[in-house]
């Protein structure tokens, strides 16, 4: 297996309306939808609509939206073997309401927080198989541990997406090949500045940026990947589309620049759709952008 994700999918339910409800009260919105959602249903979504062997490690529950979701995922040619269903249980969601070009959102873990490493032990056998495991933080932070033990000790390479932000310690850092925070998830995960940590871990962290770019250190200088202009329709995933893209292309054999160059690119045109995988680019569609550039 080229990739396992480990992480996150939920439901998110959109609505939009002019502003929020006070206490209270009851008001009209202009409109409603759902989306297919998760950090890590989106990782894996962008891993194999650009041709990587993708699997997906995660909890549904039995209330139907769990089974629309793992639908989505084999829909997108990724194995969905190792999926736990949890009867009674009710599968994630996010509710985002946008109102005067913001938003507000309530996300419920729902089985997403039932991803406990008792369960990760059931994918031994998987996670073995990959030359990438992904993982992000809307899993239990045990599970998250116990993933980069086991992949530590048994020459797993992992990506470690550290959002949305939680801390974590050095000595699991240290024992991902790579970790791909903003800027400010730097900051707040080595206690230093983005500049000084980069320094400190060459060739392992990147930096994301949004329309800024990409960092990291490639041993001997600090090098900034641009990112590629786009006209935005939604926002919404485009960190996650780079995250499972940077993997993807790593394991065609890119450079780390290279891979970095070519997920700016796929994350570019993730965000020309709404909702976070409506824009995820297949590699025939990320191979006719690139060239064009």
């Amino acid at each position: 297996m080229d990739i396992v994700v480990v992480g996150s999918l939920s439901t998110d339910f959109i609505v939009q309306a002019e502003r929020m409800p006070h206490k209270g009260e009851t008001i009209l919105g202009n409109s409603f939808s759902t989306a297919f959602g998760g950090k890590g249903a989106n990782q894996a979504v962008a891993a194999s609509r650009l041709a990587a062997e993708t699997a997906f490690v995660g909890a549904i529950g039995d209330d139907g939206f769990g089974d629309t979701l793992k639908n989505n995922l084999e829909d997108n040619n990724i194995f969905c073997e190792n999926m736990e269903t949890f009867t009674g249980e009710a599968t994630g969601t996010a509710h985002i309401n946008i109102y005067d070009n913001d938003n507000s959102i309530i996300v419920v873990p729902g089985t997403n927080g039932l991803l406990t490493p008792e369960v990760m032990e059931k994918s031994h056998d998987l996670l073995r198989s990959a030359e990438y495991v992904m993982l992000q933080n809307e899993i239990p932070v045990e599970t998250i541990k116990y993933v980069i033990d086991f992949c530590h000790a048994n020459g797993v390479k992992v990506i470690y997406n550290p959002a949305p932000f939680i801390p974590m310690e050095i000595d699991y850092l240290e024992k991902c090949a790579l970790i791909t925070p903003n800027e400010l998830e730097c900051k707040a995960l080595f206690g230093e500045d983005v500049e000084s940590a980069l320094a400190d871990h060459p060739n392992q962290l990147v930096v994301t940026m949004g329309g800024a770019g990409c960092l990291y250190h490639d041993g001997e200088e600090e090098v900034r990947v641009s990112a590629f202009r786009a006209s935005p329709v939604d926002t919404t995933g485009a960190g996650d589309t780079f995250n499972g893209a940077l993997a993807a292309f790593l394991v065609r054999g890119q450079s780390l620049g290279d891979a970095i160059r070519s997920a700016n690119m796929a994350a570019s045109l993730s965000i020309r759709a709404m909702g976070a995988q409506g824009g995820i680019p297949t590699l025939g569609e990320w191979q006719e952008a690139m060239s064009d550039v």
